[in-house]
């Protein structure tokens, strides 16, 4: 059994973590202070723009003539303004195995100081028009242009018609094209604002990390967006907060500039999974919408242009709770706080069981080999991909564009199938004959508690989500012997259920629904989910797998302290003597 003495002194630092995440709390800070002043934003006149650039482009796939029509007509707009610079960027991509030239069109607006700021809007639709969508925004992108080119400027402004929306090629390339993007100190992407009926969250931080948005600029853009569209845009709560941080996917071009390591935020008017066809048609613009969102975007740039340091105050990575926020290290700290005593008793268990006999180190493989089961699964996701079977978008993409389709049941299929054929080579549930329970159930353990330590190196939000999973294997080892292995299983799913939470969270914020899956698949096979993650995943679901596997195992066979016992006696042979000499003939008679 494992000494429960190391598990509990081991369990005082997670104490300490948690009262110091308690007493770390730090108020959100205060928005931004709004200008004097602020132009009104014309809502019916980018209305009327929208429409006349679905009239005049209604198909505008990417590098599409209709594409190139928009771009030169954006340029003629920039070009009209007075004390603007123009410019162009062309690239190649690819669009549905085709190869296409893009263009970003850019403007920019200098300022009295090299601190810039940073507005994109796509220009492409890839599926249908677009109308409230990429020309809504392109629309908003030239109004906003117009009123910036008037306005009295502290700061450069550039302002960018992205090509390439699915996936933000557009936004990534233009980063990489800035002589200096790090003066860039603040970016806004604008995302749906043609919508006729608005809905929060109307600013979305998401980005590609395990990484938070600036938590002043998020209440700024916040305060603004609740009075302009008239709805309060609430902020998200703790465990919302620590799900996006768990599963850092989000959708949209913001989500490429802070990639790029640019702070940004997108303002939609309808969150931020982009809407449905229905939605895009040129009679759905709306000229209400338009004007709050355009409006919102204006008093949001001259806000920043105004202030006198960056956007940045409050913590680096956090979760919000009420009024507070919890700084990132703190659940980092607490993760890896709950990781230290089950590790701690698991290698003391295994150690004591490998000093009595050298043969339990082969319960370390014998844990190891229960990794091939999910290992099996994840190399035919990679096999699946390099043959072409599974699409490989770059991140971020647009789900409604790469759905499962005939491509998904198909998958997933030949994973089952490669997980049921590992399943009859290996027999997971098979044990050492001459290995006790707490032995293995200890070698499980450590498989699975480092293998969330390596997740926590990689993403500590996730490791304190999947921490439970490393405790199980006490379940196995303690003193009255381990439950049965179904109630074990259940104990092991149980352990999964945070992180299953968290998941089905994400999945709900970027309305995946039932094919979340499937986009898991996809983010493995386009590398948004490194092999190293991925691996490590294995870990954990191979070490649980072998936790419930050691409650199957037979107690007290071989393994024993000590050398085993001899028939023999002190001399060489067997036979009369051997156990050593008698006792007189008058001891035994008296």
């Amino acid at each position: 059994m494992f000494d429960p003495r190391i598990y509990r002194a081991a369990l005082v630092p997670a104490v300490v973590a948690l009262v110091i995440l308690m007493f770390s709390f730090e108020p959100v800070p205060n928005p931004l202070p709004p200008p004097v002043a602020t132009p009104t934003f014309d809502g019916v006149e980018a209305a009327r723009t929208a429409r006349s650039i679905v009239e005049l482009a209604p198909e505008r796939t990417p590098g599409s003539a209709g594409d190139r029509a928009v771009a030169d007509l954006v340029e003629e707009r920039f070009a009209a303004i007075e004390g603007g610079q123009v410019s162009t960027q062309t690239f190649d991509s690819s669009f549905e195995g085709e190869d296409v030239r893009l263009e970003n069109v850019i403007l920019t607006l200098p300022g009295s100081s090299d601190r810039a700021i940073l507005v994109v809007a796509a220009r492409d639709s890839p599926r249908g028009p677009g109308a409230t969508d990429s020309a809504a925004a392109t629309a908003a992108l030239l109004g906003l242009a117009d009123d910036l080119g008037r306005s009295r400027r502290e700061r450069t402004l550039i302002l960018a018609s992205t090509d390439g929306i699915d996936g933000a090629e557009g936004a990534a390339e233009l980063v990489e094209a800035l002589p200096r993007p790090g003066d860039v100190e603040e970016a806004l992407a604008i995302s749906e604002p043609g919508v006729a009926r608005p809905r929060p969250p109307f600013v979305i931080g998401s980005g590609s990390g395990p990484d938070s948005p600036s938590a002043e600029l998020m209440a700024t853009a916040r305060e603004i967006a609740s009075a302009r569209f008239e709805q309060r845009d609430p902020a998200p709560g703790p465990w919302v907060g620590l799900a996006r941080l768990a599963f850092p996917a989000g959708l949209g071009e913001q989500v490429a500039l802070r990639e790029s390591g640019i702070e940004a935020v997108a303002i939609s008017a309808a969150g931020e999974r982009r809407v449905g066809s229905a939605e895009e048609a040129p009679e759905a613009i709306s000229s209400t919408t338009l004007a709050a969102a355009g409006g919102t975007l204006l008093e949001l740039v001259l806000t920043l242009d105004h202030a006198d340091r960056p956007a940045d105050a409050g913590p680096d990575d956090y979760i919000r709770i009420g009024d507070n926020l919890v700084p990132g290290w703190t659940l980092s700290l607490l993760a890896l706080a709950l990781l230290a005593a089950p590790l701690l008793a698991a290698g003391d268990t295994w150690l004591r069981a490998h000093r009595a006999d050298w043969r339990a180190r082969r319960t370390v493989f014998w844990a190891g080999e229960r990794i091939l089961v999910p290992l099996a699964a994840l190399l035919v996701v990679y096999l699946l991909a390099l043959a072409g079977l599974l699409d490989r978008p770059g991140f971020p993409y647009d789900p409604a564009l790469h759905g499962p389709g005939i491509a998904g049941p198909v998958a997933f299929a030949l994973l089952a199938a490669a997980i049921a054929v590992t399943a009859l080579l290996i027999r997971p549930m098979r044990t050492p004959v001459d290995a006790e329970p707490q032995t293995l159930a200890a070698a499980a353990g450590l498989l699975t508690g480092l293998s969330v330590l390596g997740i926590w190196l990689v993403n500590p939000y996730l490791a304190l989500l999947l921490a439970p999973t490393a405790h199980v294997w006490l379940l196995a080892a303690r003193a009255s012997g381990p439950p049965r292995p179904p109630t074990l299983a259940i104990a092991s799913l149980l352990s999964l259920l945070p992180a299953l939470l968290g998941f089905a969270i994400f999945a709900a914020e970027l309305d995946l629904g039932l094919a979340a899956p499937w986009h898991v698949l996809l983010m493995i096979a386009d590398g948004q989910i490194g092999i190293l993650e991925s691996l490590l995943w294995c870990g954990v679901i191979g070490g649980l797998i072998a936790v419930v596997s050691a409650a199957g195992a037979e107690a007290g066979t071989v393994l024993r302290a000590g050398p085993q016992a001899s028939i023999r006696g002190a001399g060489s042979h067997a036979g009369p003597g051997a156990l050593g000499s008698t006792p007189p003939a008058e001891r035994r008679h008296r």
